[in-house]
């Protein structure tokens, strides 16, 4: 397994593996499969030239097969604080453990930059990713209810979620 940043010759695949995401894992991302489909296909090229977000990939040779999203500000009272804004591993490669190392080139990333904390959300049935964020010392910070809407009567919880680079001790 490589991972490395995604530029915009990567546009066509990080495409399809953000709807897939959201197709299969609807509960996990505040983003609707059905948005994103709507998109043109330039506003995921920006989104991989833009230079507030990096999007890192897993490949199995040429194959993606995991994605993490990191995202910064210029705002100078918020410059301190990344943001995780998508992760996802592919269904068929779940259990192989390349979660940890495209979670951990985000936060070294977030480090290089100078960031002090990292901040994300996740659905609190998500048990899978939360004990991963917390494998990395995320701590739950709060919590919101019922944030996002996912039917007329189906509502996700969600955890929000801290690293805080002064805490973080590397292995």
């Amino acid at each position: 397994m490589r991972i490395n940043e995604l530029t915009l010759e990567h546009a066509t695949i990080y495409r399809n593996m953000r709807l897939k995401a959201l197709r299969e894992e609807p509960y996990s991302f505040t983003e609707a499969y059905e948005d994103a489909l709507e998109l043109s296909f330039t506003e995921y090229e920006n989104d991989l030239l833009d230079e507030n977000r990096i999007t890192f990939g897993a490949f199995e040779e040429d194959v993606l097969v995991a994605i993490v999203t990191l995202e910064t500000t210029k705002k100078k009272k918020r410059a301190h604080i990344a943001q995780i804004v998508e992760m996802y591993v592919h269904s068929d490669y779940r259990g192989q453990g390349l979660s940890k190392p495209i979670m951990a080139s985000a936060i070294m990333r977030a480090k290089e930059l100078k960031c002090e904390q990292i901040h994300l959300t996740v659905n609190i049935a998500n048990t899978r990713a939360k004990t991963l964020y917390t494998s990395f010392g995320f701590e739950i910070i709060g919590m919101e209810k019922e944030i996002l809407k996912v039917s007329e009567n189906k509502y996700i919880d969600e955890y929000r979620m801290a690293l805080y680079f002064d805490e973080w001790v590397e292995e």
